[in-house]
């Protein structure tokens, strides 16, 4: 067994700092970008992530690169880098950041391009079924996220998107449960409390939809969407003192907002 194959074996097995030291000697005195990409992929699991990406640049690794820049929302950057890399998962990689910076039609561009395992992989369809809903194309969104829970059924996003795509096409009973399912699978998913509370809204039930409301803005004090339907339901309730200070607040998340536009 070659020492590099020794380093992976022990980073396989968990041993982290055992295998950063190993690597970090073999590089003193041998570097290659075999062992800086595994330098990378050390570092970045032990949360290191700024060397990692020093790490894989050396190791002119654009695919890890990348993953490191979409996470730090820098989309254009890891587009950059990708162009005119067409293997699978760098047109994975392509259309996730084009999603984020919704160009929804180079998403499903990148898509039809890509072939092999990723085909049957859980983000492939994830990517696909979000985009599908953001085009309004609700009942190929739903097969697609739908394809995505029977591979990874754990995911609170598939859920929600799924939901908003039944709420879109008024099937509200679908739609609650995947609310339900995405809130089970992340208690902390203010999106999903909110997109419940709309739902009891439109019933009428407004205490229960208030609640969600709450709900939402206890998770993200600076949820603009959140206050503003909240006060709509304060209005609708008769209590006008409390939809009043909803609306006060609005103002000045918007406020806040365009004061760091600004700067």
């Amino acid at each position: 067994m070659s020492q590099l194959e020794d380093i992976i074996s022990q980073y396989n097995s968990g041993n982290l700092n055992y295998a950063l030291r190993k690597i970090q000697e073999l590089i003193s005195s041998n570097p290659s970008k075999e062992a800086y990409r595994l330098l990378g992929k050390i570092l970045l699991d032990m949360g290191r992530e700024e060397e990692a990406l020093e790490a894989f640049n050396n190791a002119g690794d654009k695919i890890n690169v990348a993953k490191i820049l979409i996470n730090r929302i820098r989309y254009t950057d890891a587009l950059q880098l990708l162009e005119g890399i067409n293997e699978p998962e760098a047109r994975l990689l392509r259309a996730m950041a084009y999603l984020k910076l919704e160009q929804y039609e180079k998403v499903l561009d990148e898509l039809k391009e890509i072939s092999g395992e990723y085909l049957n992989s859980p983000i492939f369809y994830k990517i696909k079924g979000i985009t599908e809903y953001f085009l309004g194309n609700y009942y190929d969104s739903i097969k697609d996220l739908s394809k995505a829970i029977s591979l990874y059924g754990f995911d609170a996003d598939l859920f929600y998107y799924r939901a908003l795509c039944h709420m879109s096409l008024n099937n509200d009973k679908d739609a609650e449960k995947d609310f339900d399912t995405a809130i089970n699978l992340n208690p902390y998913y203010a999106e999903a409390y909110f997109g419940k509370g709309i739902m009891k809204e439109k019933k009428g039930k407004f205490e229960e939809a208030v609640k969600l409301y709450t709900r939402s803005i206890s998770i993200n004090p600076n949820y603009k969407g959140a206050y503003v339907r909240r006060a709509k339901t304060y209005m609708k309730m008769g209590m006008e003192d409390e939809a009043m200070k909803d609306i006060d607040k609005v103002k000045e998340i918007e406020d806040s907002k365009n004061k760091k536009d600004i700067h």
